[in-house]
C-alpha cells in the first residue's frame, strides 16, 4: 500500500468543497458590492432619503458575500492542502511492481564508492 495520501480523502473533499463555494460566492460579491457602495454613497451624501429596503439588503449581501466568500475561500484552499498531495499514477504502478519497502535498505556504513573502469 502506497504511503502517499489518497486523493479521495474526506479532508480534500471538504476543502474543495469550500473553495467552490468560496470563489461562487466572491463572485456574487462583484455584482452587489458595487451597487452597495452607490447606495451608501447616496445616503450619506446628506440627501434626505436614507437606506431604501433594497439598499439595505444589498449592503448586507454584497459584505456577507465578500467576508465570507474570501474566508471561505482561503480555507477551503488551505484545508485541502493541508491533505497532502495524492499519488500519481505513476506511484500507484511502482508501488504495485516493486511494494513499498526501499530498493535498497539504508545502511549509513556502506559507503559508495564509483566502479572502477577496466583499462585494458
Amino acid at each position: 500500500m502506497s504511503q502517499t495520501p489518497d486523493p479521495n480523502h474526506p479532508r480534500r473533499r471538504t476543502g474543495g468543497w469550500m473553495l467552490a463555494v468560496g470563489v461562487v460566492a466572491l463572485f456574487l460579491a462583484t455584482f452587489t458590492v458595487p451597487e452597495a457602495i452607490h447606495h451608501l454613497a447616496r445616503a450619506s451624501a446628506g440627501e434626505a432619503e436614507g437606506l431604501s429596503t433594497r439598499a439595505v439588503v444589498v449592503t448586507v449581501v454584497g459584505a456577507v458575500t465578500l467576508l465570507g466568500g474570501g474566508t471561505l475561500a482561503i480555507a477551503g484552499f488551505n484545508w485541502r492542502r493541508s491533505a497532502g498531495e495524492g499519488p500519481s499514477r505513476e506511484d500507484r504502478l511502482l508501488d504495485e511492481q516493486f511494494g513499498d519497502g526501499p530498493v535498497l535498505p539504508y545502511d549509513p556504513r556502506h559507503r559508495w564508492r564509483p566502479l572502477e573502469d577496466d583499462e585494458d
